[in-house]
């Protein structure tokens, strides 16, 4: 099974899931007035059923879950000139690209308005601690390897087998 296939069956059993779970809840106790109502549409033996059947698609989901960590820790994958596992390249998609993203989306000037304010003298400068220049192109640099890294998982998904699932 590939990575994609696994995914897509964790969704679909998510959905599996929510769907008995609101099942369980609605029909798990019902109110009757009298002899002559209906009777309920799931009796006891099938809210048991439906438990158990929420319990098996939650370890199978675990299952291959696990199965995928495993397969993003094993799987090693050349990158930015750097053999990285899936894993290194998901942490560094989610995490420390936004990060330095973060970071030089903070280099920017404050002042706004310049001697119009009050509280600036006509005797006022800017000092700029950052080259505007250098922070657009590292921006740009960051945004290409995002795409490229994107790219990379994407393709990732499309091609790589899941340790341990048939």
């Amino acid at each position: 099974m590939k990575i994609l296939a696994a995914l897509k069956k964790i969704k679909h059993l998510d959905r599996k899931m929510e769907k008995t779970l609101n099942r369980i809840s609605k029909y798990c106790s019902v109110i009757v007035d009298n002899e002559n109502d209906d009777a309920p549409v799931y009796n006891g033996q099938d809210i048991r059923t439906m438990q158990q059947q929420v319990k098996d698609w939650a370890t199978h989901k675990a299952a291959i879950r696990s199965a995928l960590h495993l397969t993003n820790v094993r799987t090693k994958v050349k990158f930015d000139g750097k053999s990285l596992s899936i894993d290194e390249l998901l942490l560094l998609q989610n995490v420390v690209i936004p990060a330095e993203m973060s970071t030089l989306t903070c280099l920017s000037r404050k002042e706004k308005g310049g001697y119009g304010n009050n509280s600036i003298s006509k005797d006022s400068w800017v000092i700029v601690q950052y080259e505007p220049k250098q922070r657009d192109m590292d921006i740009e640099k960051l945004e290409n390897k995002k795409e490229e890294l994107d790219e990379l998982l994407d393709n990732l998904n499309i091609e790589t087998d899941v340790v341990g699932l048939d």
